[in-house]
C-alpha cells in the first residue's frame, strides 16, 4: 500500500471512530452541557497521551509553536461547533462546519498555487453536498445569524487545522504532533471544563461515557487523522472525514432508533462515493505546483 493511501485510510477509520462516539456524547450531554463536556473530553484525551508528549519530547521541541496552535485550533473547533448546536440544530451546524474540505481546496488552488485534479473539485463537491443531505442542512425555520457566525467559525477552524496539520506534519510524525496538540487543548479545556464544579447528579455511567470519549472518541482518532496528514495532503483528508456525520447517523440508526429519509441515504451513498473516488484516484499522478512568480 502507498504512503497516500495509508493515510487516507487512516483518516478513513480516524473519521468512523469520531463520528461513531456521537452517539455516545449526546447521551453524556444529557447531565453536561455540550461545551463543558467537550472542554473535559479534551482534558480526558490530553492526559492519556501526555505520557507519549513526555517521552517524544525532542521530537515535539522544533515544531513546538506549530504542535500548540494545532491544540488550540481543537479547542476552537468545539467551541464553536458547541455553540452553534443550540442556534441552527445538530444537522445545519454539522452541514456548515463541514463546508471545511471546500475551504481547504480553494485554499490550495488561490493561495497555495496548486492544481487541484478536476476528481479532487468534484469529489470534494460531491462530500459536501452529501453531508448537506444527510443532516439537513437547509432545515432552519429561522436563520439565527449568530448560530451560522459559530459554524462558519468551526468550519474555518477545521480548515485551517487541517492545513496547519500537513505543515507540521512534514517536520514531526503524527503521534507526536497529537500527543503535543491534546496536551496543549487539555490543559486548556480544564479550566473550561472545571471538572471539580460538575454537577452533584452526575452518574458513574456518565463519567465512563466521557472516559471512552476522551480516549477511543478523542485521543485515538485525533492521532490517526493527524498521521494522515503527516502521510497525504489536506484537501484529500479533508474529503475522506466526511465519513464522520455518516458514521454519527449510522450508530444512531442502529443504537437508537433514528430513522433515515431517502434524502438521507442519498447523502450517505454521495459521501461515501465521493470517498471512495478519491481514495481510488489517489496514487494517479498530479498535475505540479504552478511557478511562483519571479
Amino acid at each position: 500500500m502507498s504512503r497516500l493511501r495509508a493515510g487516507l485510510l487512516l483518516a478513513f477509520w480516524g473519521g468512523v471512530l469520531f463520528g461513531g462516539m456521537a452517539t455516545l456524547g449526546g447521551w453524556a450531554a444529557e447531565t453536561l452541557d455540550p461545551v463543558r463536556l467537550a472542554s473535559i473530553r479534551m482534558t480526558v484525551a490530553g492526559l492519556v497521551l501526555a505520557p507519549i508528549a513526555f517521552r517524544r519530547r525532542a521530537v515535539i521541541k522544533p515544531v513546538l509553536a506549530g504542535v500548540a496552535v494545532i491544540g488550540v485550533l481543537q479547542i476552537l473547533i468545539n467551541t464553536s461547533f458547541y455553540a452553534a448546536l443550540p442556534r441552527l440544530g445538530v444537522g445545519p451546524a454539522v452541514g456548515v462546519e463541514f463546508i471545511a474540505p471546500a475551504l481547504v481546496v480553494v485554499w490550495d488552488r488561490v493561495a497555495g498555487h496548486e492544481h487541484p485534479r478536476p476528481i479532487t473539485w468534484l469529489s470534494v463537491t460531491g462530500a459536501v453536498l452529501g453531508v448537506g443531505l444527510l443532516v439537513e442542512a437547509w432545515d432552519l425555520a429561522n436563520l439565527d445569524l449568530v448560530g451560522l457566525g459559530y459554524g462558519l467559525a468551526a468550519a474555518v477552524f477545521l480548515a485551517t487545522y487541517l492545513r496547519k496539520g500537513q505543515t507540521v506534519g512534514e517536520h514531526a510524525d503524527g503521534l507526536s504532533i497529537a500527543s503535543g496538540a491534546l496536551v496543549v487543548a487539555g490543559v486548556i479545556g480544564l479550566f473550561i471544563a472545571r471538572p471539580w464544579d460538575v454537577p452533584a447528579e452526575i452518574s458513574s455511567e456518565q463519567v465512563w461515557a466521557i472516559v471512552v470519549l476522551g480516549t477511543v472518541g478523542m485521543a485515538i482518532p485525533l492521532s490517526m487523522e493527524i498521521s494522515s496528514l503527516e502521510r497525504a495532503p489536506a484537501r484529500l483528508v479533508g474529503i475522506v472525514i466526511t465519513i464522520e456525520p455518516v458514521a454519527a447517523a449510522i450508530t444512531a440508526w442502529v443504537f437508537l432508533g433514528e430513522s433515515l429519509s431517502g434524502l438521507q441515504i442519498g447523502g450517505i451513498a454521495l459521501v461515501v462515493a465521493s470517498i471512495g473516488a478519491i481514495s481510488l484516484t489517489a496514487g494517479q499522478p498530479k498535475p505540479d505546483r504552478e511557478p511562483s512568480p519571479a
